[in-house]
């Protein structure tokens, strides 16, 4: 078992699922939530010594997170994922998937984890999808 296996926070993904929209064309609709456990981290801003080009012109920069999920979770880019912030101590909070989901095949079993880059964390209204 790796330690990739045993994450401190609850996460919950609302997953989605591709169904007709009537017209001809598919739309994500929601297809139940999954619990994991895994590991939550900051992310910074891309060039990590520039100001975020939303500061520039007075708007707040959105808070950005990098979820360390189980090799195997089935996540994908329209999912949503909930968690308790424990750095801002908010409780269940929604987020969403802005980076599609990374497996990484390290050399081993205990190895392998997939990561997703998620933003959000109740700054635009969030709630439950």
């Amino acid at each position: 078992m790796s330690l990739l296996d045993r994450g401190r926070t609850e996460v919950l993904i609302h997953k989605v699922e591709m169904v007709d929209d009537g017209y001809g064309d598919k739309r994500p609709s929601a297809a139940g939530t999954v619990r994991v456990m895994a590991w939550v981290m900051p992310v910074g801003d891309a060039a990590g010594w520039r100001a975020p080009v939303g500061a520039q012109v007075g708007w707040s920069p959105p808070i950005r997170k990098k979820v360390v999920f189980p090799a195997g979770t089935l996540i994908d880019k329209w999912s949503a994922v909930e968690f308790a912030d424990q750095a801002e101590g908010d409780p269940g909070v929604c987020w969403t998937v802005v980076d599609p989901p990374r497996p990484h095949l390290g050399a081993s079993d205990r190895m392998r984890f997939v990561t997703v880059v998620v933003e959000g964390g109740g700054q635009s209204g969030g709630g439950s999808p």
